[in-house]
């Protein structure tokens, strides 16, 4: 008896250590910002880490092309100002003077630029505004998949390393 408790004790010990959160996210799409990052709208790649020891964000854009190379952007918790998800954040980096954000799609009459609910969330978008290293206001846009709730679990890490609240943004 005391082993089989033993046993529970211990797989719900290493249940507890997986279930911890994510320090890294990957399958986001890098939608524009200020920074001289160029990629495709097929380029699902690009990965952000927050690793505790020191304390920084590393965003890895995938290349725009097979022969590109990977840009890098590694950000420290204090120059990271806001971090805004929801369909709003796109306006928030289109604010930013200098962003570049490629247009929106317009479908037909508005009424095919998104995904059928049968199907699952819209595509959801998270702002991250910080302060590049000439101190001047930049801003990224990142696309996160609205199904996996990506974009959510990476805008509170990101607003728990910085210290700043999680906005959402409509």
């Amino acid at each position: 008896m005391r082993r089989a408790l033993a046993y529970i004790v211990v797989a719900a010990a290493l249940a507890g250590l997986s279930a911890a959160e994510p320090k890294s996210w990957n399958k986001l799409r890098y939608a524009g910002g200020t920074l001289p990052i160029k990629s495709s709208s097929y380029d699902w790649d690009t990965t952000v880490t927050i690793s505790s020891s020191p304390d920084r964000v590393k965003v890895v854009v995938a290349a725009s092309s097979p022969f590109g190379r990977q840009e890098t952007l590694t950000l420290q918790p204090s120059q990271i100002s806001s971090v805004i998800h929801g369909p709003g954040a796109r306006q928030h980096v289109a604010d930013v003077s200098g962003a570049v954000l490629p247009p929106k799609p317009h479908g037909l009459f508005g009424l095919l630029n998104r995904r059928p609910l049968l199907i699952g969330d819209a595509d959801t978008f998270l702002a991250i505004l910080f302060q590049s290293e000439d101190g001047k206001a930049a801003a990224m846009l990142l696309e996160c998949d609205g199904g996996t709730h990506t974009g959510t679990s990476l805008g509170q890490a990101l607003a728990k390393l910085a210290g700043k609240p999680l906005v959402y943004a409509k």
